[in-house]
């Protein structure tokens, strides 16, 4: 398993709960996510948290989709979450 310290040695969490490099105070999982496009993100994508967890920043939880598609799911899952109660 992994040591949690020695993952976020380098990085902090911010006022929103999302981990930052200590050195550029850039977003971690944009810049995971642009390694997957060669470095870039493409212009106006924005970088989703499958399982809503802004401290996973793994690959395989990272999906990349435009700032609309991203705001329409998540508007449905509020709506999932309130046909739940």
């Amino acid at each position: 398993m992994y040591n949690v310290a020695s993952i976020m040695d380098n990085k902090y969490i911010d006022h929103k709960g999302y981990p930052r490099w200590k050195d550029s105070g850039r977003l971690v999982h944009r810049t995971v996510a642009a390694n997957m496009f060669g470095g870039m993100l493409p212009l106006g994508m924005v970088v989703h948290h499958i399982d809503g967890n802004k401290r996973n920043f793994r690959k395989n939880n990272l999906g990349i989709m435009s700032r609309s598609a991203h705001a329409i799911l998540h508007i449905r899952d509020k709506q999932q979450n309130l046909k739940s109660y």
